[in-house]
């Protein structure tokens, strides 16, 4: 099971219990975005390159909605964010993926395993 996998498994178990969730595609820009509605993706945009403040700018920029989390799913290669999210961060990081410092305004959580 490859991490976009496991990552959407997870996203479709909250779905299916009643969250709402907006998916937002990102390496150096978002590429697009969309409300989850129980499908996973044939295949996800983007991959390298990445930065985190499109997505938080992204989060910020919806002046009539407050998020209550955000769950980022990266291997943690880009450097610290400039922009402050309007919630808290669930940083995801994959197997091979770096923690670090930089990884801020929430929690860590290295996935170990993916078998």
């Amino acid at each position: 099971i490859d991490e976009y996998s496991m990552f959407f498994s997870e996203i479709n178990s909250l779905w299916i219990n009643g969250a709402e969730i907006d998916v937002v595609e990102c390496d150096a820009q978002v590429k697009r975005s969309y409300n989850y509605s129980g499908k996973i993706p044939k295949f996800v945009e983007g991959g390298g390159g990445t930065s985190f403040d499109p997505v938080f700018e992204f989060i910020n920029s919806k002046k009539d909605y407050l998020y209550d989390g955000c769950i980022y799913l990266t291997d943690g290669y880009a450097i610290e964010p400039s922009i402050k999210p309007r919630c808290k961060v669930f940083w995801l990081i994959s197997p091979e993926g770096k923690i670090g410092s930089h990884l801020k305004y929430g929690r860590v959580v290295k996935i170990n395993n993916l078998n």
